[in-house]
């Protein structure tokens, strides 16, 4: 892939100043120096975000200034700097929501320099900007803070080229830049430069370098099925949880979930819980679902969706799932209704959207209860309208392999004012608002403050992370496109998956392969896969005569998870599809 020289992209603009600004206002109560200092390689040293607290630090304004003033021949304007303008500068920078500073510690701690990113309005481009090495110690620590900050730019906001400017006459700087696989692009003469220092006219101009991101290294080891992109916010977050988030803020953390969860599904009411399992029980609970009925679940799903339905005392009735999507196929439906049916459960599988348009006319014509099974698919759409807000409850999940991670949690999804309240009396023990009397069995399903702080930092760097799995999707299907052999779990027509899992079906029998066969040979190049799961219909364990079900079957003994975790990039997937390449190509032994 070539050096982008043209507008990143507007999602990537809105995460980087959303970011930005999120950095620049954090408090001292945020606790905005504990657990925000990431490592940078080697034992070189550490970087960490400049915020708001550093306003405070006399220390650091003195040292950015004498570092300026050291550096002047470095910058168009060769004015020197005060404390007091240094200060401004940095508060100015902080509240626009157009730059991230980070200093550059020593393994001691101490700064040594400073490095940051710039969302460039004029140009609409992401910036390094404001590079500066201070003093002497730990040799290359500046190349280990460019990688760190090339990286989290490509992580967090997907940008996919980073550029800069240095003045020409500053051969030490270019010559870095171009160590570090930044090319030459294109000259800027100063006097063009919007908002130039009026001491810089007619002095020369910048040299405009970039570097694609998209051929960084991959990462080093076992590749995973899945793994969590946790950022600044969620450390700020869940910091300030620990220390404050008590007593009288037990759960202003909660809070503040669960009205933007309920803001970012497009429903009325949200209630956060301790798993995905506890929402969907208390979903079937609140809708009066127990013995005697019969509530529909696609045969290809985590257990948990079916386990739910035997929690409140009903038998699960499996439906086969479609070729193509893998989820309910709403086609079958009418086979197994019976007048025992109280319920429909659809689940999104693997990030995918169930023909929930279908699936709900059919619900509303009979009179059943739809429930989403959303658990890997926050933020994926049907006709441009969010998972969860189609049926009378949707759930979600946080749990560590999920798109969104708290460790363990989930949350609970309705626009129905009457069923969420039930459904939050039964969480309480089945307790009386606002009393200790119990007047029914209840459960404890409850989300931990500190666990929502974890989920809402999360949940406010959702569609960076939702954008970056689409994109490790697409690399997917552009570097397999001619491998025969596989598809891919596809997307109905009108919906969008956030693709929480890349998962292919192996289709190569008469070469005698399979799914276990493939594992096998991607486990020898340290690829981490899982098989699809299992077709429960077949498990004697429901109190059913098992069944096959054809496709469903067929999945379970034929399809695998690749790896999918946010953190991956190009060569990652480059180098699982020339495994899975190199698989197919093996000669097998009879």
């Amino acid at each position: 892939m070539s050096v982008v020289t043209h507008q990143i992209g507007e999602n990537v603009r809105v995460a980087f100043t959303r970011e930005a600004r999120f950095l620049g206002e954090l408090e001292p109560e945020n606790l905005s120096n504990l657990g925000l200092v990431s490592t940078l390689p080697a034992s070189l040293g550490f970087i960490a975000p400049v915020t708001k607290n550093d306003l405070n630090s006399t220390l650091i304004i003195r040292n950015l200034c004498r570092w300026r003033n050291g550096n002047l021949h470095a910058f168009e304007s060769k004015t020197a700097v005060t404390e007091e303008s240094t200060k401004l500068w940095l508060e100015e920078g902080l509240a626009s929501g157009l730059k991230i500073l980070f200093k550059i510690l020593s393994p001691s701690q101490e700064m040594v320099g400073h490095i940051g990113l710039a969302w460039n309005l004029h140009a609409n481009r992401l910036e390094i900007d404001n590079v500066i090495r201070g003093e002497p110690e730990s040799p290359g620590i500046m190349g280990a803070a460019l990688k760190f900050v090339e990286r989290y730019a490509h992580i967090e906001f997907n940008a996919l080229s980073l550029f800069l400017r240095v003045v020409e006459t500053n051969d030490h700087a270019i010559s870095f830049y171009r160590n570090q696989g930044y090319l030459p692009t294109d000259e800027l003469p100063l006097d063009e430069i919007p908002g130039k220092s009026e001491d810089s006219q007619g002095v020369g101009a910048y040299r405009v370098m970039a570097k694609s991101l998209t051929r960084q290294s991959g990462n080093e080891g076992q590749l995973l099925t899945a793994g969590p992109s946790i950022g600044f916010r969620e450390r700020a977050y869940s910091a300030e949880s620990v220390s404050f988030g008590w007593n009288a803020r037990s759960s202003s953390f909660l809070d503040r979930l669960e009205e933007s969860f309920s803001q970012f599904i497009g429903v009325s009411h949200a209630l956060a819980t301790s798993s995905c399992t506890g929402a969907l029980h208390l979903a079937l609970a609140a809708l009066g679902v127990g013995p005697g009925d019969e509530v529909i679940v696609p045969a290809i799903t985590w257990v948990a969706t079916a386990s739910a339905v035997r929690y409140v005392g009903a038998q699960p009735i499996f439906v086969d799932v479609d070729a193509d999507s893998w989820t309910l196929d709403h086609a079958k439906i009418e086979e197994k209704i019976s007048a025992r049916t109280k319920a429909i459960i659809a689940v999104h599988l693997y990030g995918f959207v169930a023909h929930i348009r279908e699936i709900k006319e059919f619900c509303d014509a009979r009179g059943l209860y739809l429930v989403e099974d959303a658990a890997p698919a926050i933020g994926a759409t049907s006709e441009g309208k969010n998972v969860g807000s189609f049926g009378h409850f949707g759930c979600f999940s946080f749990q560590g392999a999920k798109l969104l991670v708290s460790g363990e949690g989930g949350m609970l999804v309705s626009n129905s004012p009457d069923l969420m309240a039930r459904a939050r009396k039964l969480q309480e023990h089945g307790r009386r608002p606002g009393t200790f009397i119990i007047d029914e069995l209840g459960y404890k399903y409850k989300m931990s403050n500190q666990t929502a702080a974890l989920a809402l930092g999360q949940l406010e760097r959702a569609q960076p992370q939702i954008d970056r799995k689409r994109m490790i999707a697409g690399w997917y299907r552009e570097l397999l496109a001619d491998c025969p052999g596989i598809r891919f779990q596809t997307e109905l027509e009108g919906t969008k998956s956030i693709h929480w899992m890349t998962s292919v079906a192996v289709t190569w029998e008469e070469q005698g392969q399979h799914a276990v066969a493939l594992r096998g040979l991607l486990a020898e190049k340290a690829i981490d896969s899982r098989p699809v799961f299992p077709n429960l219909a077949g498990f004697e364990f429901w109190r059913q005569q098992p069944e096959e079900l054809l496709v469903a079957e067929q999945l379970a003994n034929n399809a695998i998870n690749l790896p999918s975790g946010v953190n991956l990039v190009w060569r990652d997937v480059e180098r699982v599809a020339h495994a899975i390449q190199e698989s197919i190509k093996r000669p097998r032994s009879s």
